[in-house]
């Protein structure tokens, strides 16, 4: 992403909160060497972020198709050696599908791939 100044509310994903989109104000540009660092306000917290140039976005809909391109590219990868009930049930016993109850994290790409086969293989409706 190109021409951008100081000013402009700008959208990019936070990797502690994966496929989290966050936006805020460009205070600072940085040149490091060839790398071009954004530094931006978050509009709500009002933290500051060093974030790349070319992992910035001018809407928050460019970001979420980026972020869902990414997120279904994953989903495949898992998906792609898949392809029978026993693999299937191999895949879920040797993977942790379980969300934690503390913080909420869990392989959300697996998960997905998961309920995605379940239907395909067996026409099993797994919810969310």
């Amino acid at each position: 992403m190109g021409n951008v100044k100081v000013g402009d509310e700008v959208y990019f994903a936070w990797y502690d909160e994966p496929y989290t989109v966050k936006s805020g104000i460009i205070t600072e540009i940085k040149c490091l060497g060839d790398l071009t660092y954004i530094m931006i306000q978050d509009s709500i917290t009002h933290g500051l972020y060093m974030v790349l140039l070319e992992e910035i976005y001018r809407t928050e809909s460019e970001i979420k198709a980026v972020l869902k391109r990414e997120f279904y590219a994953k989903v495949n990868e898992v998906k792609k050696d898949i392809h029978t009930l026993e693999e299937l049930l191999k895949f879920m016993y040797n993977n942790d599908l379980t969300i934690d109850e503390d913080d909420g994290y869990c392989v959300c790409e697996e998960r997905v791939a998961v309920r995605e086969l379940a239907k395909e293989i067996c026409g099993i409706e797994l919810g969310e």
